[in-house]
């Protein structure tokens, strides 16, 4: 019972840190204009203050890439790891379209810089390619999940081949980011309800995960060899870091 309400009481707070973070930046927005690079700030500002509100313990390893615009991508494993991923770098998500449609969350994504895709509609995906090469283009990096959907299997599900491309056309570098969670039972990856798996996922006293940034990759690449060089790297680092917990 007492870890139940510890998981109520944790989603009421983000709720309240996500409305304390979101409203001053929306009355400053209203009266100076949006601004995305301080619309930025406040998401990554919002993700920390997130993260000790759940209290996930977060083990970082490598550093993510600073010098320019770059396409971050990453294994997925559960609707958290945008938090985990966001509260370091400044980049614009891309996410699946229903993610715009939950209440509040959805909203302050789109209010701090979002790109949402229907990955079953090719005109979307389209959209979306286009709007990455503007993000990249305003000088801002983008982080997506080629998967195009969270899974618990060892090793990655097969990658959309569309950011690659992007990265090649573009001459941007890619950085890959593996990320792991010692509870198996944090992955979202069934058809359990989003508020069930949340409420069963926080009774826990803490949860731990490790992100692993790994070092960009640019050069004379094919958008293939890019993907599976990126693939291969974050395959590998998915097993160490598994093997370890």
């Amino acid at each position: 019972m007492f870890a139940t309400l510890r998981a109520v009481f944790r989603a009421l707070m983000l709720v309240l840190t996500c409305l304390f973070y979101l409203i001053p930046l929306l009355i400053v927005s209203a009266i100076k204009g949006h601004d995305l690079t301080r619309a930025l700030q406040v998401r990554k500002r919002f993700c920390r203050a997130a993260l000790r509100v759940l209290n996930i313990k977060i083990t970082v390893e490598g550093k993510p890439y600073t010098a320019g615009p770059a396409i971050f991508i990453s294994n997925h494993r559960s609707y958290i790891d945008p938090l985990v991923a966001l509260q370091d770098i400044k980049a614009l998500p891309v996410a699946k379209a229903e993610v715009g449609e939950w209440p509040l969350i959805g909203y302050a994504a789109k209010a701090t810089g979002i790109m949402y895709v229907k990955r079953e509609d090719r005109s979307s995906r389209r959209t979306t390619l286009t709007g990455m090469e503007k993000t990249l283009g305003m000088g801002y990096s983008v982080l997506i999940y080629p998967e195009g959907t969270t899974t618990r299997e060892p090793k990655t599900l097969p990658f959309k081949k569309g950011a690659f491309g992007l990265a090649v056309n573009k001459n941007v570098p890619v950085v890959p980011m593996a990320i792991s969670y010692d509870n198996p039972d944090a992955i979202w990856d069934g058809p359990e309800p989003f508020v069930s798996h949340f409420l069963q996922m926080f009774r826990k006293k803490v949860n731990r995960i490790t992100l692993r940034y790994g070092e960009p990759i640019e050069g004379d690449y094919t958008h293939e060899e890019l993907l599976l060089k990126t693939q291969t790297w974050i395959n590998a680092q998915i097993i160490d870091l598994e093997r370890k917990e």
